[in-house]
């Protein structure tokens, strides 16, 4: 049965949180109530109790067992009701004691905010910096703050904040929409800017404090009650209570996950910032809400393999069986396969060794006056030969050569291109292709068939750091709705790109904008880290000291405005002198996890290389280690517990809570043996950035706690940590 019409529910994330935390006995029976509730709050068999000493005289306990008491808003007028929390009988009162739950009367959201933490925090800042008369938001006026999302309760509190370590006191006391606004203030946004990038327009209406109806339906109170007008949603979420992000996105995302967008779209943000969260759930709107006909098709696409599979695996959890036919989720070079094997054209995508004989065979035509290594020419390949489309020596005379080491003069170019001419046609009797070489052929096509002849009515591209400029080509090819007869905007909804160069691991630049991508006006950034804790988000930022970093369209990009709202323990970092003391410590560590979490702890081992996966695997399993292996092709899901051992590749896009990082050592990061085969100081200062951020990456895979050993001497990373 549904909720009666007349009766509005709504449940808080809080009181998912403290739902998940309960034994499943417990679970059991708040299921069942929550039945009978959301069918008539209104029954006498309900018992609503006052709270002695509570703040909100609205708040009312709900007794769903001998134990167990849920806090419900019960307001004195209106239909509304909510769950805000649940827990044992004396935890529950203290919860709700603390606390109200409010309506923001400039920014018209629901608010619940901890009264009595809001008091400590304002008098152990005022103490702080009692000597200081200048606060750091001192000019904003309330009325703007609160139109950013500050309760006016946290208002003199957050007047007493001075420095970046205030800062970083008072963030996990705001709600969520106000995190975002005092970050950017705090990094020397001006309030317009903040307003605009943000978009918190003036509410044209006064806001009332006791319409609880209207309050539920702004984007900021979305993010934290979930409005109960499905009965099957609900059931759902209180089977994988964890699993927030499948319904309560924070409004930044949210504004940019539903709306129509008149153009392409780059999304960038720091490790567990929600990235892809929020571009699997843009692919659910519109094919809920604008691409819905039968034969519409959504490509949501990616850089490896594996990722694809996750987020497909993923999207199942959130979309129903009709739109995930509509949504097609491959990597992109899956992807170009595919298209060639139905087009007729026989020839396999070469990676690495793939094509060591047809480079080697190449070479020999290198002219010996120019002393270059076979390892210059692969990168002159890649970065300028592939990056640039060349087809000819006139292509190649014409390329630009920004970021190489070495100058080459126009002679010397002419005497190079015979090599890169080779090892194409080389390849080509062997019915191989670079994958670049393959989607500016597949792009070509895809444009003389128009883009009528695809289904695709928009292209959704998750860690867009790790594409190159040819498969941006392709996909702009791909998503090119100014050649279909649509309605409207042409160019509304077409490519939407998330990602964040700080994670690139695979090598490639690009600049979309000279791949026929304009994101003018529609550049958006996430700044809050949900996944790890600041103190992991402080040690995985050290590491990416003094690289710069672009922002996927020429400019640059910075962490300076990237937070985590959680606190942990610093991450641990220790090393051994031999290998098996080394194994002897993690065995210990994992058990100790285990002993004090239970089995279900998600625990990964994360390591630079598959040699370094097989040799760890086996010593663990010596140790009697239960460990499972995560391949590339197959989906992961950390929410079963365990541990698991995997590349620092293969883990991007995964999250667990522990992140043990072992072989950290001299000779394994940066991989020694690769810096050796780079050709110059250029082309090694960028392999020394690559693996840079694959620890970086694999580091802000934990929720809890980053474990760090090595034997012998440690990485030049470890230096700064």
């Amino acid at each position: 049965m549904s909720l009666q019409q007349n009766f509005r529910l709504a449940i808080s994330d809080d009181f998912f949180d403290a739902y998940s935390r309960l034994p499943r006995k417990a679970q059991s029976k708040i299921s069942e109530f929550i039945n009978r509730f959301r069918q008539d709050p209104t029954r006498p068999g309900l018992n609503y109790e006052s709270i002695q000493g509570s703040k909100d005289k609205n708040m009312k306990s709900v007794r769903i067992d001998q134990a167990h008491r849920a806090i419900v808003l019960k307001p004195d007028q209106g239909s509304v009701y909510l769950l805000l929390w649940v827990d044992k009988h004396d935890d529950a009162y203290n919860w709700a004691k603390r606390r109200t739950c409010l309506v923001n009367e400039v920014s018209g959201a629901l608010q619940i905010v901890d009264i009595e933490d809001a008091a400590v925090t304002a008098e152990k800042l005022s103490q702080r910096n009692a000597s200081s008369s200048t606060g750091r938001f001192e000019d904003i006026k309330d009325k703007h703050l609160m139109r950013l999302g500050v309760p006016e309760i946290l208002l003199p509190a957050l007047r007493q904040v001075v420095t970046d370590d205030d800062v970083e006191q008072i963030l996990p006391h705001l709600p969520r929409e106000a995190s975002d606004a005092i970050l950017m203030l705090a990094a020397d946004y001006d309030l317009e800017t903040v307003f605009r990038q943000l978009e918190k327009t003036q509410a044209t209406q006064p806001v009332n404090p006791d319409d609880l109806e209207t309050a539920l339906q702004n984007d900021d109170s979305l993010s934290r009650f979930m409005v109960i007008t499905d009965d099957t949603a609900l059931d759902e979420m209180l089977a994988a209570p964890l699993e927030k992000w499948r319904v309560f996105l924070h409004p930044t995302q949210r504004k940019l996950v539903e709306r129509d967008w008149n153009g392409p779209v780059r999304v960038l943000g720091g490790a567990g910032t929600g990235k892809t969260v929020v571009a699997m759930h843009r692919a659910k709107w519109l094919a809920q809400n604008r691409f819905t006909d039968s034969s519409d098709r959504i490509l949501f696409t990616t850089f490896t393999k594996n990722l694809a599979v996750d987020i497909e695996a993923n999207l199942r959890s959130i979309c129903s069986p009709e739109q995930m036919r509509r949504i097609q989720v491959i990597n992109l070079d899956a992807w170009v396969a595919e298209f060639l094997r139905q087009e007729g054209v026989d020839l396999r995508l070469a990676y690495g060794e793939d094509s060591r004989h047809e480079w080697e065979e190449a070479y020999t035509l290198a002219p010996t006056e120019l002393g270059h290594p076979l390892s210059f020419y692969q990168e002159e390949w890649r970065d300028v030969v592939l990056s640039q489309s060349c087809q000819t020596l006139r292509d190649y005379l014409k390329a630009r050569r920004v970021g190489r080491g070495t100058r080459l003069s126009r002679k010397q170019r002419q005497l190079l291109w015979p090599v890169f001419e080779e090892y194409r046609n080389l390849l080509r009797e062997q019915g191989l292709r670079e994958p670049d070489d393959a989607m500016q052929d597949v792009a070509r096509m895809v444009e003389e068939k128009g883009a009528d002849a695809f289904p695709y009515k928009a292209v959704i591209v998750d860690e867009a750091q790790d594409m190159s400029p040819a498969a941006f080509s392709l996909l702009r090819a791909l998503a090119q709705p100014s050649r279909r007869e649509i309605t409207g905007n042409p160019d509304k909804n077409d490519l939407f790109i998330v990602g964040d160069a700080h994670q690139r691991i695979y090598g490639k630049v690009v600049t979309l904008s000279q791949c026929g991508i304009d994101i003018r006006g529609r550049a958006r950034k996430l700044r809050l880290n949900y996944r790890t804790t600041d103190e992991t988000r402080l040690w995985a930022t050290a590491v990416l000291q003094g690289m710069a970093v672009d922002d996927l369209d020429g400019g640059t990009d910075s962490l300076k405005d990237y937070r985590s709202l959680m606190h942990g323990e610093e991450p641990f970092v220790r090393g051994f002198e031999t290998f098996q003391t080394e194994v002897d410590y993690l065995r210990q560590v994992i058990l100790d996890i285990q002993a004090s979490e239970s089995q279900s702890a998600g625990i990964c081992l994360a390591v630079r290389t598959n040699a370094l996966v097989e040799k760890y695997l086996a010593a663990l399993k010596a140790e009697n280690i239960p460990i499972k292996k995560i391949y590339r092709s197959q989906p992961d899901n950390p929410a079963d517990g365990g541990v698991r051992i995997a590349t620092m590749h293969r883990v991007k896009g995964l999250q667990f809570d522990y992140m043990l990082l072992p072989a950290l050592g001299e000779e394994n990061l940066p991989l020694a043996l690769a810096l050796t085969q780079c050709s110059d100081e250029t082309a090694k200062q960028r392999f020394i950035n690559s693996d840079r951020s694959l620890l970086h990456v694999a580091a802000t895979r934990a929720k809890k706690r980053v474990f760090v050993t090595y034997c012998g001497e440690p990485s030049i990373f470890l230096g700064g940590n």
